[in-house]
């Protein structure tokens, strides 16, 4: 009986402390990769101590979300079987899909709602630093950083803890999650605060940082938003309001804005005359080039890890540098797992998308499609899946949301 007790108890603290881990991720993922690595393998360790196997697998059956992050991974494997990619490539891309893994792991843990809470709100702890630095950091009271350094940028790029794409992704995501509190807040004074936090956060994005990609996903998060506020006019109500804040952010020519639409002419004015591209600016050509190789691996793509070999072998004898990703999570997908591949990316987007309106909340529904809206959009541009910070945010709320997710008739 007593050692009964103890196991028990043994159990009940691990799965405590990984559901700990898993609100210690929240703050980690916008600050710090070597602390999301020891974060993640604790939650894992403790998630492994917490035994209750025969109650996790019952909660993973009743989520219908659990089959599409976990289908993902098994192609991702079953990828690996046929690759043209050398192990080592075969073995990284393994490792980065794996982080859809962190999904169901999450869900089994059941998190109760406080404990949802509490991962959201370091989370934008985290975000709220964030800003707060970059803000210092644009006004120069706060020395500027470089590669090396726990401040990244300067004066005329204030990201913090993270690269232009990363950081403008997430501060793009924690502007909309701010709204989303704020028109929750039930106290008018919290409701301005948080207002406020968000459309500075907003400014950030869209004048402060050069990050083509943040801004675009605080576009299409501020069209979800209005819409879900105000269905078909607040459509019209964002559409009036974006064009004034990108003319007025466009015409002033020390904004992030303007450089970054200035320079998207440029690149792709150069990629119709057929010049070579930069190293920087090298979506376009090689967008072009992935179509051509899923032209000839249509089905099920030159297998998981094969973009390095296949791409290499593309532009051999050309001009044109050999790339490790397309900077596309579409056309990566595609390339390594064929029209198959790209079937299941969609699919786990659209099922997360449907099944966000059985969360338990507006608030909860509204963060969950701003995760896919901020993925989706964010994919379009960049090999998401590929990238520590962007993958593991996406795996890690997503768990954290849909262990909300309840049959009809049932209350979180």
């Amino acid at each position: 009986m007593a050692a009964a007790s103890f196991t028990a108890g043994a159990a009940g603290f691990a799965h405590r402390g990984a559901l700990w881990m898993a609100v210690l991720i929240g703050f980690s993922i916008p600050i710090s990769t070597a602390l999301d690595n020891l974060l993640v393998a604790a939650l894992l360790l403790l998630w492994i101590a917490s035994g209750r196997y025969v109650e996790k697998w019952a909660v993973l059956r009743a989520n219908p979300l659990v089959l599409f992050p976990c289908g993902l991974f098994l192609l991702h494997l079953a990828g690996s079987l046929y690759s043209v990619g050398d192990g080592k490539d075969v073995l990284h891309a393994l490792d980065k899909a794996s982080v859809l893994l962190l999904i169901p792991v999450l869900i089994s843990l059941a998190p109760a709602r406080d404990f949802r809470d509490r991962a959201l709100y370091a989370f934008m702890a985290a975000i709220l630093l964030t800003l707060v630095l970059s803000f210092l950091l644009w006004m120069g009271v706060v020395p500027e950083g470089g590669e090396d350094n726990i401040i990244k940028g300067g004066r005329q790029d204030p990201t913090v803890f993270k690269k232009h794409i990363t950081h403008g992704t997430l501060m793009a995501y924690g502007a909309f999650a701010f709204a989303v509190l704020a028109r929750a807040a039930a106290k008018p004074a919290v409701k301005a605060l948080l207002a406020v936090v968000a459309a500075l956060a907003a400014f950030n994005v869209l004048v402060m940082v050069h990050g083509r990609t943040g801004q675009l996903v605080l576009i299409a998060l501020v069209l979800c938003l209005l819409f879900s506020w105000l269905r078909w006019r607040g459509l019209l109500v964002a559409a009036a309001a974006g064009m004034a804040i990108a003319g007025t952010a466009y015409l002033a020519p020390s904004s992030s804005f303007h450089g970054r639409v200035t320079a998207t002419i440029v690149e792709f004015k150069d990629w119709q005359a057929g010049k070579p591209a930069q190293l920087k600016n090298m979506r376009l050509e090689s967008w072009g080039n992935s179509v051509k190789i899923v032209r000839e691996h249509p089905l099920v793509g030159v297998g998981t890890g094969g973009f390095a070999v296949a791409y290499a072998k593309q532009v051999e004898g050309t001009s044109m540098r050999a790339l490790r990703q397309p900077e596309n999570q579409y056309l990566l997908a595609t390339v390594q797992l064929g029209v198959v591949g790209l079937a299941a990316l969609l699919a786990l987007f659209a099922v997360q998308w449907r099944l966000a309106s059985r969360l338990a909340t507006r608030a909860d529904i509204d963060l969950a499609r701003g995760l896919v809206i901020t993925m989706a959009v964010g994919c379009m541009f960049n090999s998401f899946l590929l990238d520590h910070t962007e993958a593991l945010f996406y795996a890690w709320f997503s768990g954290l949301l849909f262990a909300g997710w309840r049959p009809v008739g049932e209350h979180s």
